[in-house]
């Protein structure tokens, strides 16, 4: 399995004892981290867009809504070209979507807090949009008796109809199945290379 987008490689640790598992991702820390938690993977920092591997896979997953970080239909099939020159002849690709535009929310803000030991922690989000871009800040305070510390992080992901994504997959070649529950709600993309008849 290739694991794009691998994050810290969770995904990994919990699927290792049954597959062999290879993963990129553009955080070059988090990389490390994936790498340390499956010393039997490989692991490389990359960009979906264009990496080249020289290895191919039964199975591609891009999950927790990363396809959203390439911002355009352009750059999806560009990704999904990529995961076609990676993929096994019989493989099959799993993508987990980011949200719809008519589904995504503007202005919409919300907390989560929390307390472990001595320290306490709020989140605070915030949404925002773009034309076809979705905007989501998180801004954070960490509470301890060292202090309180204050950090923030901005995600910018593409917004694209079900429709506009099953174009994508079936212009590279691919027949697809999209899921609209997948494992975590947002739904789930199966594709596979499409069958020459004749």
């Amino acid at each position: 399995m290739l694991d794009v987008a691998c994050g810290t490689g969770q995904h990994a640790f919990f699927l290792k004892n049954d597959y062999r598992i290879d993963g990129i991702d553009l955080n070059s820390k988090f990389v490390e981290i994936a790498k340390s938690k499956n010393p039997e993977g490989d692991y490389y920092t990359a960009d979906m867009t264009h990496f080249q591997l020289g290895k191919k896979y039964d199975v591609i997953t891009c999950l927790f809504s990363s396809i959203g970080y390439v911002k355009t239909l352009e750059r999806v099939v560009k990704t999904f070209e990529n995961f076609k020159d990676h993929l096994n002849d019989d493989g099959i690709i799993l993508v987990e979507p980011w949200f719809t535009p008519e589904i995504w929310s503007e202005g919409r803000t919300d907390t989560l807090t929390t307390e472990h030991n001595e320290v306490k922690m709020c989140r605070m989000s915030y949404t925002a949009k773009q034309d076809r871009i979705s905007i989501l800040r998180f801004d954070y305070l960490f509470g301890s008796k060292n202090g309180i510390e204050y950090f923030s992080e901005e995600h910018v992901m593409g917004l694209f109809r079900t429709d506009e994504l099953i174009e994508a997959f079936k212009d590279v070649g691919f027949d697809v199945q999209y899921d609209e529950q997948g494992i975590s709600g947002r739904g789930m993309y199966v594709a596979r290379r499409r069958k020459n008849l004749g």
